[in-house]
């Protein structure tokens, strides 16, 4: 049952009604018994006396059997209203001589039967004369008449009292309400202000107080004082609780996320890593306290890691100031074991809180390399017949002049000319084995700036080796370098030709034109908006079906009952990988048009000219330098010319050999201008190795390094690994010549 809300006020009143309803009650009560005691006790005491009078009148009567006076004497007594009856019966008290009775209307009536006690005072009394009894009289008296005057005293009694109670109570309420409820009311009132926090704790409640509702008044005021001050610490305490728990609530959500999450506040404080993102990068929250300590171990290399900042700076900013989307973001992370995570980015905010979602593409990276790489060979099979074919010519050609010239030596100007005609020979064998280095090239982008039209003259001449379609290069002077993997965008533009050579078995014409366009945000290709090339290859083929032209881009979907189906899905993959776009359009009978978008510098090539100005600048040389390499006739040949251009030359065969000779030279006060070294040592230290601890006892030293794998990471990156410059074999003087003037002219 709910308990009653009842106030002070109700209280008392209700005390007060209770007590002198009770008092007066209880008082009343006692008047009535007493009362009604009283009238019993006179109306049998009238009975009794009624009754010995009546036997005292009959006495004569009955003597003589004069039965008309016994009936008068009965009538007179009836006439008294408290009388019930009355018989009158022989000495042997049953004989009935005469009687009367009240009929319902209350009228005396005789009667010769006997009167039932029905809650009746009845009394018998002997009748005796001259000694002698002569019968026996009955009277019988009802209480009817005295419970009517009792019941009217009862409600004269309830009035009284209830007038007095009423009286008792209004006094005593009225003192009450102005010395006790009203202060209590004030005091009520106060706590009240103060729990709503309308009034200061600091403030009392007003009115007039005496005694202990005064010492009362000033006991609320301090404990509401203390009670406040507890209730704000409370609130306090409350709030960071509630904080605490919708943290650990959040922790728990994100630890259960089958991807990395990291979350951090607005001053960069990473405040929870979870499961996924342990288990992925090998970094726990105690590694990564900040920001600032996550970029430094996820981004070792100074550069790309300034890099990653400044653009994560940008997009924050924009995100924070216009909302703009922050888009996701491919980025490899350096793990603490050393390895490398290949992952996507999302980051969200969310008042203060940035949380960033890191989604492991490792494995799909993995699978796409290895998707690429049988596409490569199914290519390679493609191309073998006319690269053999270009071999052999040329090879012809070397072997042909050289033994011609062997023949004329006495004659120095035919010499001279066949001599010449195989160092032409030579570099078209060069140029064909840079192609297939560059097309056999895998694994992840080793992006640098390169020019579209050097690519796209490489891949159309290798594809289109021994057929009879012809390639038609439309591409302006002021088209933009691309930051990409060189060997993967030629492998693209190889698959692009070599289906369009396969779709003109007949011969035809594939025109590759090129464009400069600046795409905007929210563009229908879904790009970031920035500077791209446009590069469209389209043939005279015979075309293909709407259905199978949705399908091009499926692994192992083709229509060639000799493919395996992964040439067009390796260019897929690629051009995404480079953030870029490709689109196709078809038509039966008359062709096939790819267009791709491929992200620009934003300016085009210069890098010949910078590169003769360089060379034709007159530095005198000097000094001595160092020569690593395994094979003895590259060292002679690398001898021969440094020689030429005036510098003294040591060789060695190892690594471990050029380290003991450098550091030497060093300690002997006669050090190396420079050391070119090989980057492959079979069974012994290469000279990325050799680089590493040759740079751990002199940092200025000047390193070039030396490969016959063109698009070796190392090559295309050499700066992030010590070297100063890089040269491919199989090289020229002038080759050698312009690396070496660039890197003693270097300014460090």
């Amino acid at each position: 049952m709910k308990s009653l809300d009842m106030s002070v006020t109700k209280v008392i009143i209700f005390t007060l009604v209770a007590v002198t309803t009770i008092v007066l009650s209880a008082f009343g009560v006692a008047n009535y018994c007493w009362e009604r005691s009283q009238r019993t006790s006179d109306l049998e005491s009238e009975l009794a006396v009624t009754t010995s009078q009546l036997a005292n009148s009959l006495a004569l009567p009955l003597w003589n059997f004069d039965t008309k006076q016994i009936d008068k004497v009965i009538e007179s007594t009836m006439r008294n209203r408290d009388v019930f009856g009355v018989t009158v019966t022989g000495t042997d008290g049953i004989a009935s001589i005469s009687g009367f009775v009240r009929d319902t209307q209350w009228q005396a009536v005789p009667t010769k039967e006997n009167i039932q006690d029905k809650g009746l005072l009845s009394r018998s009394e002997k009748i005796s004369i001259y000694g002698k009894q002569v019968g026996e009289v009955h009277l019988f008296m009802t209480p009817r008449f005295l419970e009517r005057s009792l019941r009217f005293f009862t409600a004269i009694t309830i009035v009284a009292i209830v007038s007095l109670n009423a009286f008792l109570v209004l006094i005593p309420f009225q003192l009450l309400r102005r010395k006790v409820i009203k202060p209590l009311k004030a005091i009520e009132s106060y706590a009240q202000k103060v729990s709503s926090g309308e009034a200061a704790a600091a403030d009392v409640p007003e009115g007039d107080f005496y005694g202990e509702l005064n010492n009362l008044k000033h006991s609320i005021v301090g404990m509401t004082r203390s009670l406040a001050e507890a209730r704000q610490e409370q609130v306090r305490k409350t709030a960071q609780q509630v904080l605490r728990e919708g943290e650990e609530t959040l922790k728990a959500f994100i630890d259960v996320m089958p991807v990395g999450v990291r979350w951090s506040d607005s001053d960069d404080v990473i405040k929870h890593v979870n499961t996924c993102f342990i288990e992925m990068f090998g970094y726990a929250a105690e590694d990564i306290p900040t920001l600032d300590e996550w970029f430094l171990r996820a981004y070792p290399d100074p550069d790309r890691r300034e890099y990653i900042i400044s653009r994560r700076k940008a997009v924050v900013r924009a995100a924070l100031v216009d909302g703009t989307p922050i888009l996701p973001l491919e980025s490899i992370i350096a793990c603490k074991d050393g390895s490398d995570r290949h992952v996507i980015v999302n980051t969200q905010f969310a008042r203060n809180l940035r949380l960033d979602i890191f989604t492991d593409i490792t494995e799909r990276e993995s699978l796409q390399n290895r998707l690429l790489n049988a596409q490569r060979l199914e290519s390679l099979g493609v191309l073998a017949g006319g690269i053999a074919h270009d071999f052999n010519n040329i090879l012809t050609g070397i072997m042909g002049n050289i033994s011609m010239a062997r023949m004329v030596l006495a004659i120095p100007e035919k010499a001279d000319r066949l001599l010449d005609n195989a160092e032409k020979a030579t570099l078209r064998a060069t140029e064909l084995a840079t192609q297939l280095l560059t097309f056999a090239k895998g694994g992840a982008p080793v992006k640098k700036t390169v020019s579209i039209r050097k690519i796209v003259d490489e891949s159309l001449s290798l594809a289109i080796r021994g057929t009879n379609v012809k390639g038609v290069v439309e591409l302006p002077d002021s088209l933009h370098d691309i930051e990409a993997d060189e060997g993967q965008v030629s492998q693209v533009f190889n698959n692009i030709v070599i289906n369009a050579v396969q779709a003109m078995p007949g011969g035809g014409e594939i025109l590759v034109q090129g464009v400069n366009i600046a795409l905007e945000s929210e563009n229908r290709f879904m790009l970031p908006p920035g500077e791209y090339v446009r590069l469209s290859f389209a043939d005279q083929g015979c075309g293909m079906p709407e259905d199978v032209r949705k399908r091009i881009f499926d692994p192992y979907f083709t229509t060639k009952s000799h493919g395996m189906g992964l040439g067009l899905a390796s260019v897929h993959s690629i051009i995404k990988r480079h953030g870029g776009h490709i689109d196709v359009r078809s038509k039966i009978g008359e062709g096939t048009a790819f267009t791709l978008f491929l992200p620009s510098t934003g300016k085009p090539s210069s890098e010949e000219e910078i590169s003769e100005r360089v060379f034709q600048r007159d530095v005198p040389a000097e000094g001595a330098v160092l020569v690593m390499d395994d094979e003895e006739m590259i060292r002679e040949l690398a001898a021969e010319i440094l020689g030429h251009l005036g510098y003294g030359v040591t060789t060695c065969a190892s690594g471990e050999e050029a380290v003991r000779m450098y550091r030497g030279a060093k300690e002997g006060n006669s050090p190396f201008s420079f050391v070119v070294m090989d980057l492959t040592i079979p069974g012994g230290m290469g000279g990325r190795e050799c680089a590493a601890e040759i740079l751990a006892f002199d940092p200025s030293a000047r390193l070039i390094a030396s490969s016959g794998y063109s698009n070796d990471p190392v090559m295309a990156g050499f700066r992030d690994y010590g070297f100063r410059g890089a040269i491919v074999k199989p090289y020229s003087l002038v080759e050698m010549s312009r690396v070496v003037h660039s890197v003693v002219t270097e300014q460090v």
